[in-house]
């Protein structure tokens, strides 16, 4: 599946009826949408089915993926500017985190946890037999909390799986039970579930294999070169990154975490003090420096710097001054 001309359009003209609302520009100002944007559901739901079921299935192209998520780019989209148009006047819950996972999946992880925070508090009952709520709860991301589960015909699956990502988010071990324990709860959703619990189901295992490959216990020796080991005391902090946004990702795929140069240019709250964090860090670990050099144009930017590094790093024995 892949968004026609037409649906781009609609998608557009949706867009602009949310930014109209956004900016508080008076309905009779307001532009008319010709066709109605509910159209776009099957498509849009469809888009986030096949990404969330190609990165479940074993041996499938990377270039299939990478296809399949610049589309769901636009479901992301629509869903976040249907919701804010208010075109349906009562928050759908169910929309809310199919944008939200649409989000995750398409590497935008920070409008992800902005929408997922749409829903407070305990996710309705959406039919998903307490699907609904570990999807929530992955999105959200606050592993420090708890859900109540429910007492249905996945109820032994989901509290298999919520505790073992904690456990990996903790320690890093068990990966593999992890993903045997999701594809158990996938073949059991296929053979008894509905066509909404069935995507659910395949969205749930998507977005826990993606955040496994994010996870700071994944990327970090991978992109550093460094035993686990090394960065095991650091990852296990409170104050740690728990998983790499995009950008810092792609530090790590130019092999800034390795020692390579790089000039990095980064927009606002794309990460640029955690990812200066770890650089630090894999330069300090690798034993290339004891002694780093921070540079800011302003004053009042230094001591924000240096209060993010003094959080950083405290209880270590690094020294962090201005």
């Amino acid at each position: 599946m892949r968004p026609e001309q037409r649906s781009q359009k609609l998608l557009g003209v949706t867009r602009s009826k949310a930014k109209m609302y956004e900016y508080g520009v008076p309905e009779e100002h307001h532009i008319s949408i010709p066709q109605d944007p509910a159209k776009l559901f099957s498509l849009t739901i469809g888009m986030l089915g096949d990404l969330a079921a190609a990165i479940n299935r074993e041996g499938i192209q990377p270039e299939s993926i990478i296809e399949l998520r610049d589309n769901l780019i636009f479901s992301a989209r629509f869903f976040d500017s249907y919701l804010q148009s208010k075109l349906n006047e009562s928050l759908d819950p169910y929309l809310v985190l199919l944008g939200s996972a649409a989000y995750y999946l398409c590497d935008l992880p920070g409008s992800s946890s902005v929408m997922s925070k749409w829903i407070d508090g305990d996710c309705p009952d959406l039919d998903g037999e307490g699907l609904e709520d570990l999807l929530l709860w992955l999105l959200q991301a606050d592993l420090s909390t708890d859900f109540d589960i429910w007492d249905g015909p996945f109820r032994e699956y989901i509290e298999s799986i919520s505790k073992m990502v904690v456990d990996f988010f903790e320690d890093g071990n068990d990966e593999e039970n992890l993903i045997d324990w999701v594809s158990q709860l996938r073949k059991a959703v296929y053979e008894h579930g509905t066509p909404r619990q069935l995507l659910f189901g395949d969205v749930i295992a998507a977005v826990i294999r993606k955040k496994i490959e994010n996870s700071s216990w994944k990327a970090l020796p991978f992109y550093s070169e460094l035993p686990r080991d090394k960065w095991q005391p650091a990852i296990q902090k409170d104050t740690f990154i728990k998983e790499l946004w995009p950008a810092q990702h792609l530090l790590g795929q130019k092999d800034v975490l390795k020692g390579e140069s790089a000039i990095v240019q980064m927009p606002t709250s794309a990460g640029k003090t955690r990812a200066t964090e770890l650089v630090i860090r894999s330069a300090f670990l690798a034993n290339r420096t004891s002694l780093v050099i921070i540079i800011a144009p302003f004053r009042a930017l230094c001591h924000e710097i240096k209060n993010s590094l003094l959080e950083a790093f405290r209880g270590e024995s690094t020294k962090v001054d201005e």
